[in-house]
């Protein structure tokens, strides 16, 4: 057969697999042509660990190859791969030998590529070096091709720079102003001091409202209808930043200062309808339709309409944070709303929020836990009914039923004084009062009502948490371990078995979690904090294996994203989904993910962390 022909056959193989799909045609036939093919037996080894590596790059293009890590004497098996797959790719990842020892566990077809030509023909193109970089680090940095820009990283200064500055003196008369603002023709205007600081944001729709209220002197001082600063972002903010900005204050604009702070000297106006034609759908708008929702129904409709908008915008890993806040402040405003309609505002209790939601990581339509704290004088009943017409009604809001609550609704409506006795039993004994079944309690979040009460909680958390309790639950970590690898389309775990569904929250997003828990706790500093914040303390508390915790976070947004897109799009929670489901790329970046996840958890179970402490 001509060799030509062989090239093309080769071509056609390499781009129904990643990263090769990603390569033109002509690099493809170009890498085919100095390709060699070879063959092995069942149990050959093909590489071993610790060699120096070849001056190939292999490609699988049948058969199943294992990898093993022998270097303590006894042999575990860290890989198993197949058609399509690549050997020998390490080497761009700094390994300075063959990481793994490579064994044909059938009959093997390897196409063997020069090195050089691999890094000329392939390397080259962006998606495919992204590709070999996830298979030995966590790249949550990837995003599929043909997507929208993540709003991250698109800056408000972008969105101003060419934009006059419209402003007026804090010692205008309402009339000046309002002059000003039509010739301007802008939707809102900076009332800045002498010093150039934003005293208020002038609106269309601040001069109705006055107008509406009676009006008055159109001679006094503006600042009579603008008698607040408003909300400012600095100059790096992104217009992710502005949109929470805006929809968390409720405010129709936003200053951009040079450092950020209200007294910081004025850089530009971004108002809502600036941000429109990059949205489509306003968040900003989203939350305040929510504020003012007439019934439960009106509710459920913006509620799916705020999942829209997530999935539509949950183009990466990089997008999972803003996107969770927003979501969480769509949530807090769903729970708030709902107690005013059933008039329970009246109610001296704290209303809170736990376990994802409490730390603003529900990205699904998954109704939040709901807790009520009650001052001491609410007798018991009114508390417990009250507490079960809100549940009631949040299910009406379209969220899908959370099956995994450990106790009766009833137990979720308590006193402070029972609370705080609760969380010090749980502390002092967990394991007879079974505290592995209310870790999600320790991700406790005020939504409304009085805080005061949260805060007394909270406190008290705080104060009783000791040694004994961090050592016991850092050693229960060990009791999830993530999967091994992906192969073809079913998920293996560390026994080696098989099955089609990848259980992503209970063998990724759960591990990571927990210890997150484990060490805000060692710090005190565990209520009210997400998973990311809580690696954050990590770092902070063991600063010698920053690295582990970075990689900890990176794979955390990796896994959050693929449960929110795909329980957003199946209208589930996303605690499973089918492996068919992953792409190749998205198995790769979650492969480096799993050995990041075991990586931390050895670490946490080992507990030398906490003795050095």
């Amino acid at each position: 057969m001509e060799t030509s022909v062989i090239s093309y056959r080769v071509a056609d193989f390499l781009k129904k697999h990643a990263p090769f799909h990603a390569v033109e045609e002509g690099d493809l036939l170009a890498l085919a042509g100095g390709g060699r093919v070879r063959f092995h037996e069942p149990n050959e080894y093909i590489l071993w660990q610790g060699e120096p590596h070849r001056y190939q790059v292999f490609v699988i293009q049948q058969g199943t190859v294992s990898l093993w890590d022998e270097s303590s004497g006894e042999a575990k098996l860290r890989d198993v791969r197949g058609a399509g797959d690549m050997l020998g790719i390490e080497r761009y990842n700094d390994a300075p030998a063959c990481l793994y020892s490579a064994r044909s566990e059938s009959d093997v077809v390897i196409y063997a590529f020069p090195a050089s030509d691999f890094e000329a023909f392939v390397l080259k193109y962006p998606q495919a070096m992204q590709y070999v970089a996830a298979g030995s680090r966590v790249t949550p940095d990837y995003q599929p091709g043909g997507g929208r820009r993540d709003l991250p990283s698109v800056f408000l200064h972008d969105l101003v720079a060419r934009n006059a500055l419209p402003t007026c003196g804090a010692g205008d008369s309402i009339a000046m102003a309002a002059h000003h603002l039509l010739t301007s023709r802008a939707d809102a205007m900076i009332v800045v001091d002498a010093e150039q600081r934003a005293r208020g944001v002038l609106t269309i729709d601040a001069v109705l409202g006055w107008v509406a209220a009676g009006a008055g002197s159109a001679h006094q001082p503006v600042t009579s209808i603008v008698n607040r600063p408003p909300p400012t972002v600095a100059p790096d903010a992104s217009v992710a930043d502005g949109l929470l900005t805006l929809g968390g204050a409720d405010v129709d604009a936003i200053a951009i200062t040079h450092d950020g702070t209200p007294d910081g000297r004025v850089h530009g106006v971004i108002t809502r309808r600036d941000l429109a034609p990059l949205l489509g759908e306003n968040p900003a708008s989203l939350l305040r339709d929510i504020r003012v929702a007439a019934s439960t129904p009106q509710l459920r409709e913006l509620n799916q309409r705020v999942r829209a908008f997530a999935l539509e915008h949950l183009t990466g890993a990089s997008s999972v944070e803003w996107l969770a806040r927003f979501t969480h402040l769509a949530d807090a405003a769903i729970l708030t709303r709902v107690v005013s309609l059933l008039g329970v505002d009246r109610l001296p209790a704290s209303w809170c929020v736990s376990s994802s939601a409490g730390r603003m990581e529900s990205l699904t339509m998954l109704a939040p836990p709901i807790v009520t704290i009650a001052h001491a004088e609410v007798p018991a009943q009114d508390a417990r009914e009250a507490h079960e017409r809100v549940v009631a009604a949040i299910a009406d809001c379209g969220y899908l039923p959370r099956l995994d609550l450990p106790f009766e609704q009833s137990f979720y409506a308590a006193t402070t004084h029972q609370w705080i006795e609760r969380y010090r039993e749980w502390v002092q004994d967990p394991v007879r009062h079974e505290m592995y079944r209310v870790r999600s309690l320790f991700d406790l979040r005020a939504v409304c009502g009085r805080a005061s009460l949260w805060h007394e909680v909270a406190e008290a958390i705080r104060a009783s948490i000791d040694r004994a309790f961090v050592h016991i639950l850092a050693n229960d970590c060990l009791a999830r371990l993530p999967p091994l690898t992906f192969f073809q389309d079913a998920v293996i775990d560390s026994f080696g078995e098989h099955t089609t569904t990848f259980k992503l929250e209970e063998s990724a997003l759960r591990p990571l979690v927990d210890v997150g828990r484990v060490f805000a706790l060692a710090a005190h500093d565990v209520i009210g904090r997400s998973t990311v914040e809580r690696f954050g303390i990590a770092r902070s508390l063991v600063p010698e294996r920053e690295a582990i915790f970075r990689e900890a976070a990176d794979t955390f947004r990796i896994v959050l994203w693929q449960q929110g897109r795909v329980g957003i799009a199946q209208g589930t929670r996303g605690a499973e989904l089918p492996a068919s489901l992953l792409s190749r790329h998205d198995r790769q970046v979650l492969k480096g993910g799993f050995r990041s996840i075991l990586q931390l958890l050895e670490f946490t179970a080992a507990l030398e962390w906490l003795d050095a402490l």
